[in-house]
């Protein structure tokens, strides 16, 4: 599996940067807002979305979007923890 860098816009947080929880199945952003699940695509990518109203306000959203509407949408594929193993491996020694 190749190294695929994150395709993240100059100024804006990575997704590394919203970390994810597993057992509520949500993302938490760097102003600890949750990001919650809100739909599964036919591809297998799950859309995370924040709360627009809380968006609005928030300090730190020049860095997290540039959306209009003030929504933060992160996408997680079903298999994305198996991607990350993989990853993980690239750096072990056989």
């Amino acid at each position: 599996m190749p190294y695929k860098r994150p395709m993240t816009g100059k100024g804006l947080f990575k997704k590394y940067e919203y970390a994810y929880v597993e057992y509520y199945d949500c993302y938490i952003c760097p102003n600890n807002e949750i990001l919650s699940y809100s739909t599964t695509d036919k591809n297998g990518y799950k859309q995370y979305k924040s709360d627009t109203k809380k968006c609005k306000n928030c300090p730190l959203r020049e860095q997290c979007t540039k959306s209009k509407n003030c929504q933060k949408i992160i996408i997680h594929h079903i298999w994305e923890e198996y991607k990350e193993q993989a990853n993980k491996n690239r750096y072990t020694q056989l």
